[in-house]
């Protein structure tokens, strides 16, 4: 286990749902997948080392919870710097296994 935390400091994380509008394999990548996701308000480009479990086709449309507040990260894939604007939350640590929602979630909702 990581050790204990102030719900002050996980109060700080803005976590929400976001629907993938688009998703594309990131050429040179073994792990990633590119998800161009709809926040309602603004829209995110995030990547995920979801590859190996998910097709980008099976991603479109999908809502799943996403960390909006977390600082870009910037990365290279061979000569091309990518920018990630926020990640994706998964279960599991031998595979990525996706939050489904049991009704109907509109984009944008603040995860509590």
């Amino acid at each position: 286990m990581k050790p204990q935390i102030d719900f002050s400091d996980f109060s700080k994380l803005d976590l929400r749902v976001g629907e993938i509008i688009e998703a594309r394999e990131v050429e040179g990548s073994e792990r990633l997948v590119e998800l161009k996701v709809n926040f309602g308000e603004f829209q995110r480009v995030i990547y995920a080392g979801i590859k190996q479990w998910y097709t980008p086709e099976s991603l479109k449309g999908k809502k799943l919870i996403f960390v909006v507040n977390l600082v870009p990260k910037r990365f290279k894939i061979g000569d091309r710097e990518l920018v990630s604007e926020g990640m994706l939350v998964a279960a599991g640590t031998d595979e990525a296994i996706l939050y489904n929602f049991d009704k109907d979630v509109s984009p944008n909702t603040i995860i509590r």
